[in-house]
């Protein structure tokens, strides 16, 4: 059952991740112009797709690894859990050729899968500050 502390996060953080991809791809790379289908498709596929990136970083939030190591920095467990999925993320759409140039170099290569690290970091601290800011009491289930 989701808790209303979990589905905050999870939008939250896709909504930021949607809007950092943006600025990415559209502001600093101009990626947008060389797209070969209709942009609104695009962004509606993008959204589905930051749906389910921001889903995967809120659930990792809570992965028993990182809340035992991070125990009570949840900046550090949020930035440590995107950078997880991030890359993650990346290695496998990299794997499945999801990119929009198709002449690929080493550097082309870091500098995105580095993107995508720190824009699903971002991600997790803002689950780490819906987190913060959401008061959920712990049920005790007997």
């Amino acid at each position: 059952m989701f808790r209303k502390r979990f589905f905050a996060s999870w939008i939250f953080a896709s909504i930021g991740m949607f809007m950092l991809s943006y600025l990415w791809h559209s502001v600093i790379l101009s990626d947008f112009s060389i797209l070969i289908y209709p942009i609104r498709l695009f962004m509606l596929i993008a959204a589905f797709v930051y749906l389910f990136l921001g889903y995967c970083v809120a659930k990792s939030f809570s992965i028993p690894f990182l809340a035992t190591k991070y125990k009570r920095k949840p900046f550090s467990r949020g930035i440590a859990g995107g950078a997880i999925c991030g890359l993650s993320f990346y290695i496998i759409s990299t794997v499945l050729g999801i990119s929009f140039t198709t002449t690929i170099t080493v550097k082309h290569l870091l500098y995105d899968s580095l993107w995508q690290v720190i824009e699903q970091g971002i991600g997790g601290v803002i689950v780490a500050i819906t987190h913060i800011f959401i008061y959920e009491p712990e049920t005790v289930q007997d």
